[in-house]
């Protein structure tokens, strides 16, 4: 497996920090998810907020593994190559991919139509095993959290073309966002500014989660 991918000198730091606030984002969208679900008892708002928690586990991993990468630097970038990670930096790396997967596919599960514990296993199982099977297993997984991201958003902005309500609109805006983030890390390896525009693109989205499951508290 050879991958890499470049950040900017003037960026690195910043873009840990970013990482740390996703998680803490994601971590406060999967709390006030488990509080609906406390009021409300619906099994999906659960999950929703179980996804949300992974994905939130995910990041800090992720934020932990930019910074063992701290000493890799060049001029004007810094070139990482996973093939030049140690064991440790590996691990977390498998360890990012698979925790936010697993998010995602919950995410994706929450949007059918109970589907069945059956149906999730299968759905962990082969986005897992696409992912292992690939040699280049970072430009993988950016492609299936595409596909992923992309039935999210299809649902929730069918469920606003059926109901004509804001707040799923401003989801399906946020998920939107996810899958250009997602895009754009795609070309990490050819151009360093994709990690800048990609890191802004999700904190926009995490964001406009976070304000409408508050707002649903409010309520």
């Amino acid at each position: 497996m050879f991958e890499t991918y470049l950040i900017p000198n003037w960026f690195f730091g910043f873009d840990i920090a970013m990482e740390l606030l996703f998680a803490i984002i994601t971590f406060l969208v999967s709390v006030f998810a488990f509080k609906i679900n406390s009021v409300t008892k619906e099994r999906k708002i659960k999950l929703f907020g179980i996804g949300f928690l992974l994905i939130s586990l995910s990041y800090f991993v992720w934020a932990g593994l930019n910074y063992w990468f701290v000493g890799l630097a060049q001029d004007g970038f810094r070139e990482i190559s996973i093939n030049q990670a140690a064991i440790i930096g590996l691990i977390s790396l498998y360890a990012y991919i698979t925790l936010f997967t697993i998010g995602l596919v919950t995410l994706v599960y929450v949007s059918c139509n109970n589907p069945g514990g059956r149906t999730y296993y299968i759905m962990v199982g082969l986005s897992l095993l696409v992912i292992a099977s690939s040699l280049y297993k970072l430009i993988s997984f950016r492609i299936l959290s595409i596909f992923l991201i992309s039935f999210i958003l299809y649902r929730y902005f069918e469920d606003y073309l059926k109901n004509k309500n804001k707040k799923t609109l401003l989801i399906s805006l946020a998920f939107a966002l996810l899958v250009l983030s997602n895009i754009d890390f795609l070309f990490l390896s050819v151009y360093y500014e994709a990690y800048v525009i990609g890191h802004i693109l999700e904190l926009a989205a995490y964001l406009l989660i976070l304000v409408n499951l508050i707002k649903s508290v409010k309520r």
